[in-house]
């Protein structure tokens, strides 16, 4: 009886940890944004340009402040179990995505266009080698892309909570992360030969927790957590250390800026 009980009981906390982890999330995304970009802010002496941010980056800081806190709405709507306006909520959430990617790619074309980013944080990191500065800017497309894709899936899934909830957890933790940890690269290590491997590093950690959080609460990892974190790290090595090398890749760089 008292084995049965116990098991009620670590069910039940189980599933209070499930419903709540998409909180603890988002508010681990809106610090991590907040750290991340708050020292070029308060100390604009190392920045390649000073303030104010120009309009196209100052509509993108809103719009995506906005997203994060609309995740942590929409998080918190689930665990208080008010699922059904969490769908209609959804709808305003799917063109606040959208808008997101199309200023992602945007701002990134401009800092291509413009030579440098502004905060100069991602300046004081380290090129691979064989590539210049045009073709590594570009190749952070892929973040805007990779947000998108994952938003998008969740949006088609959206009437299968586990999946839904599974890829957006995915787009916060490897679609909006791998800009503010550049950042924070960038700004704290700087031109180390060693920084390149914290960016997969970072990676691994974050979709650690997604697989860490399953094993707890359901009891194991989902395979689709396992294959959609091992294409994170794929695309970003792939696009880091193959892809932006290429001649193919470098006359596109040149291509999109003109």
């Amino acid at each position: 009886m008292s084995e049965r009980l116990g098991a009620v009981a670590s069910s039940a906390r189980a599933r209070v940890v499930d419903r709540w982890f998409g909180v603890g999330v988002a508010l681990f995304v809106i610090v991590l944004n907040i750290v991340a970009f708050a020292p070029s802010l308060v100390d604009p002496s190392r920045r390649a340009a000073p303030l104010p941010v120009t309009p196209l980056v100052l509509v993108h800081a809103v719009v995506s402040v906005g997203w994060l806190l609309l995740f942590l709405a929409q998080t918190t709507l689930v665990a208080t179990s008010q699922v059904a306006t969490h769908r209609r909520v959804g709808v305003f959430g799917a063109g606040l995505s959208a808008a997101v990617v199309g200023l992602g790619v945007l701002v990134v074309m401009a800092q291509a266009r413009r030579g440098f980013d502004l905060s100069g944080d991602i300046a004081r990191l380290p090129l691979p080698t064989g590539v210049d500065g045009l073709s590594a800017t570009v190749a952070l497309l892929l973040f805007p892309v990779q947000f998108g894709m994952f938003v998008g899936a969740a949006l088609w899934y959206r009437y299968r909570p586990r999946t839904h909830k599974r890829l957006m957890l995915f787009a916060a933790l490897a679609g909006i992360t791998p800009t503010p940890v550049a950042h924070l690269i960038g700004h704290w290590v700087g031109p180390q030969p060693w920084a390149d491997a914290l960016f997969p590093l970072s990676e691994i950690f974050f979709v650690s927790l997604i697989a860490l959080h399953e094993r707890a609460t359901e009891g194991r990892i989902h395979p689709m957590t396992l294959w959609l974190g091992a294409l994170v790290v794929a695309l970003e090595r792939v696009v880091i250390l193959g892809v932006q090398r290429t001649m193919a890749w470098q006359a596109f760089a040149q291509w999109l800026v003109q």
